[in-house]
């Protein structure tokens, strides 16, 4: 039989016992409270606390020391390289303009010699039906340079891997998985490829295959369009469309109707209005690669050889492309005018073109 505690004994428990609820008191604050962890939960004042003194640093005492436990952050800025910013030709005149001289300005070249500006001035002449972005008397453009520019404020246009490669600005190398390979690149932007200025109409190929050698560039082939168009730089499977698998009308310059008065027949300059928008307007038609609209703005002059003629390949769709007219996919391969280089004069209101550049590749120089 036990017996009854004696009262010594009760003091000690008692004294024991708080001191132990003390302790875990300080270590486990009341969740409750709004107190910082740091306090101690029993001696809480409700009084304000005094203003924190400044920290006073001295200037010799150095940064702190690192706590070599913490890994540090590493913050993933994607591809370094050109932006719309880094585009520093002439701006274009405001409005369109049929001036030979002014149109001559932004041309690319790689000499401005007398032989090279005589070739430009010859294809941007009235014979050519006006060489420009159209019949300004007639022509509207939905989105302003401006607006154009503000859309790709800070996007990557050209990596630096890119430049290297191919050499020239706005240019991206065609590949399916290995950069280095590339043998040959191709203008991101619709002729004089540069963002955010309005594409070149009216010309004729044989017009376009000088222009783009004026650059020690070439037109490209339908080959080299059609892999710029659906290749995936990580080497997965080629897609669709530029943007995908799934058409969508509304990713680029596409399904906008055209002048029901055009008639191309009897009055193309008179009657038919060129309604593109500057190359770039729409960020998201742009192929894996970096090429930009391949689908919609303006179809394309290209070259495809066969039994060892030279011919010329127009392809791709304007901005009143509707869906349900043909299958505008990479790969769809339409055969309309298809004419020998040198006597390929076909022009329209809604034609333009791209030019490509053969490299050595960078993983063999």
């Amino acid at each position: 039989m036990m017996r009854p505690p004696r009262p010594s004994e009760i003091v000690l428990a008692v004294a024991f016992a708080t001191m132990i609820g003390a302790v875990l008191g300080r270590t486990r604050p009341n969740s409750h409270s709004h107190v910082p962890p740091s306090a101690d939960p029993w001696s809480v004042s409700h009084e304000v606390p005094p203003a924190p003194s400044p920290i006073m640093v001295s200037v010799d005492a150095g940064p702190p020391a690192e706590d070599a436990s913490i890994p540090p952050v590493v913050v993933d800025s994607g591809p370094t390289g050109y932006t719309v910013d880094d585009d520093h030709e002439p701006e274009p005149p405001v409005g369109d303009t049929t001036d030979i001289e002014t149109l001559l300005a932004f041309v690319p070249m790689t000499h401005r010699d007398e032989a090279s500006l005589a070739i430009a001035r010859r294809w941007l002449g009235p014979g050519s039906n006006h060489g420009n972005q159209g019949n300004p008397a007639l022509s509207t453009h939905a989105i302003s340079r401006e607006q154009c520019k503000k859309g790709l404020e800070g996007v990557v246009l050209q990596t630096s891997l890119d430049r290297e490669i191919c050499g020239g600005p706005w240019e991206v190398p065609i590949h399916t998985g290995d950069p280095r390979s590339a043998t040959t690149c191709i203008d991101a932007f619709e002729y004089p490829n540069r963002p955010c200025v309005l594409p070149m109409v009216f010309t004729h190929p044989i017009a376009d295959r000088q222009l783009c050698e004026l650059q020690g560039k070439r037109l490209c082939t339908q080959e080299e369009w059609n892999t710029a168009c659906e290749a995936d730089p990580k080497g997965g499977p080629a897609s669709k469309y530029a943007y995908g698998d799934e058409l969508d009308l509304s990713v680029c310059n596409t399904g906008k109707g055209k002048s029901p008065r055009c008639d191309v027949d009897r009055g193309l300059w008179k009657t038919c209005s060129t309604d593109d928008v500057p190359t770039g307007s729409y960020p998201k038609c742009r192929s894996r690669l970096g090429v930009f609209d391949q689908h919609g703005n303006l179809a394309e002059a290209m070259t495809r050889l066969e039994k060892g003629v030279n011919y010329v390949q127009l392809k791709g769709s304007a901005w009143f492309y509707d869906g349900a007219m043909y299958a505008d996919t990479c790969r769809f391969d339409p055969r309309w005018h298809v004419d020998p280089v040198a006597e390929s004069w076909h022009t329209n209101y809604h034609l333009g073109f791209r030019c490509c550049r053969s490299v050595t590749p960078l993983s063999s120089r």
